[in-house]
Parts: C-alpha cells; sequence; structure tokens
C-alpha cells in the first residue's frame, strides 16, 4: 500500500504518526486491534487536527492496552499512558523539567507551565483513571460491556481535582472532561509545536 499509492504525500505522513503513536502489535491484547488501529486512528488523521488525533490515539483499545491504560483507575493509577503522552507524543523529553515543585515553575502568558515536571504526569494519569476498554467478557463488572470498544468506566475515575502544568481541574466533572482538557493543553502547547 505504501508502495504502490497514488497519494505518497499521505502514506510519507501515515508512516511518520505510526512511529510517532507507536503501538507494539505482540503486546498482550494488541494485536486484533492493529489493523483497527491504522484504520481508524492514524490513516484519517494523518493530515488532519492534532488535537483530534491525540483524542483517537487515547481512546483507542491498541493503545489503551499497550500503556496500560486499560487498568488505570482510582484505586491504582497507571502513569504508562500519561508518561508516554508527555515524553513521547506531545511535549518531549526536551521539554521535561525533572522533579520540582508544580507550582514553581515558570508560566507562558496563559499560565500554563513552560514543561512538565514528574508531578504533572502523575496528575495527568488520574485525569485519565477510567479510559478503558468495554473487555467484560467475564461480565464481572457491571455497568461494563463486552464489545472490545472504549469505555469511559466513570466507577474507576478520580473525580477529586488536579493541577496538570499549571492548570488546574475541578473535582467532579462531566464524563472524559480531565483527560480532554489535559489533551487540549497539551496539543496548544508551544512546547508540542517545537518538538513535533
Amino acid at each position: 500500500r505504501l508502495v504502490h499509492s497514488q497519494r505518497q504525500l499521505l502514506e510519507v505522513l501515515v508512516d511518520f504518526w505510526h512511529n510517532h503513536f507507536n503501538v507494539f502489535r505482540e503486546t498482550d491484547n494488541t494485536p486484533p486491534y492493529f489493523m483497527s488501529y491504522d484504520r481508524d486512528v492514524i490513516r484519517p488523521h494523518a493530515l488532519g487536527n492534532f488535537r483530534q488525533m491525540l483524542e483517537a490515539v487515547a481512546t483507542h483499545p491498541a493503545m489503551l492496552y499497550y500503556l496500560d491504560n486499560a487498568n488505570n483507575q482510582v484505586m491504582g493509577p497507571n502513569e504508562n499512558f500519561a508518561r508516554e503522552l508527555f515524553e513521547l507524543h506531545t511535549l518531549g523529553a526536551e521539554n521535561y523539567l525533572g522533579v520540582q515543585d508544580p507550582t514553581q515553575v515558570e508560566k507562558l502568558a496563559d499560565g500554563t507551565a513552560i514543561g512538565y515536571v514528574d508531578n504533572d504526569v502523575y496528575e495527568a494519569a488520574r485525569c485519565f483513571t477510567g479510559w478503558r476498554v468495554g473487555d467484560n467478557y467475564g461480565e464481572w463488572e457491571e455497568g461494563v460491556p463486552s464489545n472490545g470498544l472504549f469505555h469511559y468506566h466513570r466507577p474507576w475515575h478520580d473525580r477529586f481535582n488536579k493541577l496538570v502544568l499549571g492548570q488546574y481541574i475541578p473535582p467532579d466533572q462531566a464524563d472524559m472532561e480531565d483527560g480532554r482538557h489535559v489533551l487540549d493543553i497539551l496539543a496548544t502547547h508551544p512546547g508540542t509545536a517545537r518538538f513535533i
């Protein structure tokens, strides 16, 4: 497909975005989703809006399984996806400021931190709790479908307030709003534009 396509710019960008938003197809539960990830996430967004692509990546089962966000819940937040979101998908290692007090990080004109610290990753992981896959095949979790698609599971979400890149995220927001707020901040951050 890459070699014979009449749309070579698209194919170059598809290759670029596949590498940028990498999933390893041999990871547990990821192989059945690899073709869907290419068809439904990478290809439709390769020439489109970066913010929309971020959410498509974040909600696709291939990425949810690959970076363990499918298991991210308030009782034990998993930072794998949040860390990769900052380090690889958006701001990059060049905007990492190490272990600092997040309230002391220099701010941009809009009040957003100029870079990220470890605490931003931990807080972002809390924002993405409950973003999982509808994989309740044993039917032991009430309210979780068995369809293999993205599922927001409210009981798993950390509903308390958070602070990400200097931006206050209030408690008890609408479904998925915490995670979407983080994606908004990262997609419009000048550090992301430079890194990409």
